[in-house]
């Protein structure tokens, strides 16, 4: 399993080397486009690194843990970074234990850390049983997993999940009109919250207080953070960022604060991996 995860990252670190070279790398800085925010600290990656969490991102003060998947080569990885340098701490690849990709499992996504575990959104091959997946947020070692209830599975893709009070929180990653709850001691469904505006290629979620932050992967440099309230279901755009590059894809993000004063943590995917933090200004005069 591990011959096969140094393939995939050599065979992906050369097409991207390849992609850099035709079109160049992540054209110019990130930056805040729209938003009462400010960027913190750029952080980048090659892709035969960033390959092990560039899909997914959670932290708990002292780390960020990455998560990582090509879902058509079945690869998958948990990665943890020291929170306060970027730099890479410990790896674990194929993190899917055999018995679940022998189920079709083959793609993690956006999840965040409750307890000392880490939730991470689970897909399989068609779409048919999406999942949650738990590990030990120490040692990484797989604990459980859980296929979602029937009546809250929509179209069978769950690119984000996170916990607050003891229901976990997901959505689709496409028209997404509403969230969904499940309840996570016995991952039975609980309810829906509608929303009054519709979002599309959403691709990670996570609170901070009251308030749920939602990233998507619009197909253009620009890409949006909104700020949902849970009680009324109301989306409010946050703050924009750009790219610097159309062909390159927003992913998770992790909300945490740091000592640097930053909150928002937020990959973006291209021929680098790039994990750009952000802190709120202060508004006060």
């Amino acid at each position: 399993m591990q011959v096969f995860a140094r393939f995939v990252r050599r065979l992906f670190s050369g097409l991207f080397a390849l992609i850099a070279l035709i079109g160049g790398a992540l054209n110019g800085d990130v930056y805040v486009k729209s938003g009462n925010v400010k960027i913190t600290r750029r952080l980048s990656y090659p892709y035969s690194e960033g390959i092990s969490f560039c899909q997914g991102l959670a932290c708990d003060g002292k780390y960020f843990y990455g998560f990582g998947a090509v879902k058509a080569l079945n690869y998958n990885a948990i990665t943890v970074l020291d929170a306060a340098t970027g730099e890479i701490v410990k790896c674990e690849e194929m993190c899917i234990p055999v018995f679940l990709m022998r189920k079709g499992y083959s793609h993690i996504g956006d999840g965040c850390i409750e307890d000392g575990k880490l939730y991470i959104a689970l897909e399989d091959y068609g779409f048919r049983h999406p999942g949650v997946i738990v590990y030990d947020a120490e040692t990484l070692e797989f604990l459980e997993y859980h296929v979602l209830p029937d009546e809250c599975r929509g179209n069978g893709r769950i690119p984000w999940c996170e916990i607050k009070d003891g229901i976990l929180y997901f959505s689709q990653s496409n028209e997404v009109d509403e969230l969904r709850m499940i309840c996570l001691s016995d991952f039975s469904f609980i309810g829906t919250i509608p929303l009054d505006t519709t979002l599309y290629k959403v691709q990670g979620g996570e609170f901070c207080g009251d308030a749920l932050y939602m990233v998507t992967n619009q197909k253009r440099k620009d890409k949006t953070v909104y700020a949902v309230d849970i009680v009324t279901g109301e989306v409010k755009p946050y703050f924009v960022r750009c790219t610097g590059r159309l062909d390159a894809e927003g992913e998770g993000i992790a909300v945490y604060p740091l000592e640097d004063g930053s909150l928002f943590h937020i990959l973006d995917v291209g021929a680098t991996v790039r994990l750009t933090s952000f802190s709120e200004i202060s508004q006060d005069k």
